[in-house]
């Protein structure tokens, strides 16, 4: 009975804060349930999968992708009788998580806040992570509150990786690329990391599109010991910060950040980059259509408006209109005053 009782205040809950949910708020919705199926649809599951929700452990596959098996998330709330009991606890579960918020942003805001010399392609969404005050705490408190400065840098990564990260943190240890030494690879060019970023094709029915890739600008603690990069002078000192002691190719390039302690960086932004699935193509196509026809056609619907508008003039002007306008108002006029003296 309890579990009953539990399922219909889940249920209650959910519809309450699909209800809240604006536009804005409904795209980041949709990433987070797009990155954590993508993450399950990966082949590196087994890590990427991470955190998984306590009542989806021991499904077996059909049955996951059963509670994947999803409308666009827009429709939520008129199909909300027809989700299961797992796919009403996973939306909650997405919707409650309090170790971060995403945000959606403008794009040009989060460009702006990097200087970079390389031009590269504008994203189609961005989305800020706000974290928790347990987690700000501990960022600041690593940064030994302001001793270390901080500073953005990029990271490519595939999609599948995205839903791991932001839960739970870079895991440089696994990186397999460390041609200048273990860590994290950063870089200061957003071009030089969407090398890193490939297109995967996601769930039809997202709302951000067929085929996504994803850049992030990160928040690093420039800490000298653990944070490896090219500065500006030349000074031996100075190039000390570019060594990282395993290195294999030599000193860490310009435009590149290693960072070797994966406490001292976090997400701060994502970037978003779209390839439109077929009702965003529909709806692009309709519109371009139109478009189109509208320049094509511009002097023929002047003509045919302007030949409209005379035969509007020329009907108000006949003697017809005036007749059945003037009865219409004698009508009208009866049934007011009419009205009005036999109340009196």
């Amino acid at each position: 009975m309890s579990n009953v009782k539990d399922m219909n205040e889940e249920h209650r809950l959910l519809s309450e804060r699909l209800h809240a949910l604006n536009p804005a708020e409904l795209h980041a919705f949709d990433l987070q349930l797009t990155l954590m199926r993508t993450a399950f649809e990966s082949y590196k599951r087994e890590t990427v999968f991470k955190p998984c929700p306590s009542f989806l452990i021991g499904l077996d596959d059909d049955q996951m992708r059963n509670v994947f098996r999803l409308p666009p998330v827009t429709t939520f709330i008129s199909i909300f009788d027809q989700l299961s009991d797992l796919q009403v606890l996973l939306l909650n579960w997405l919707l409650t998580r309090d170790t971060f918020k995403l945000n959606m942003v403008s794009v040009e805001s989060v460009l702006s806040l990097v200087k970079h010399q390389l031009s590269v392609p504008s994203p189609n969404f961005a989305f800020e992570i706000n974290y928790n005050q347990i987690r700000n705490e501990r960022f600041n408190d690593l940064s030994e509150n302001g001793h270390y400065k901080t500073f953005y840098a990029y990271h490519g990564t595939r999609l599948d990786n995205l839903h791991s990260i932001l839960h739970i943190g870079f895991l440089g240890h696994m990186n397999k690329l460390s041609l200048f030494g273990s860590g994290t690879y950063f870089s200061v060019e957003p071009s030089v990391s969407l090398h890193y970023s490939p297109f995967a094709t996601v769930w039809p029915n997202s709302l951000l599109g067929k085929r996504l890739s994803c850049l992030l600008l990160c928040e690093v603690i420039d800490h000298p010991d653990h944070v490896k990069c090219a500065i500006e002078n030349g000074t031996s000192t100075n190039q000390e910060r570019r060594i990282v002691s395993d290195t294999q190719a030599g000193a860490v390039p310009e435009k590149y950040v290693v960072v070797t302690s994966n406490e001292l960086v976090r997400v701060k932004y994502i970037l978003i980059y779209s390839e439109p699935n077929e009702l965003m193509q529909l709806n692009q196509m309709t519109r371009s259509r139109l478009r189109t026809f509208l320049s094509n056609n511009r002097y023929n619907l002047c003509l045919l408006f302007y030949f409209i508008l005379l035969l509007l003039i020329g009907f108000f002007n006949s003697n017809l209109f005036k007749f059945y306008w003037r009865l219409f108002k004698k009508r009208s006029n009866h049934l007011l005053f009419g009205s009005w003296h036999l109340a009196q």
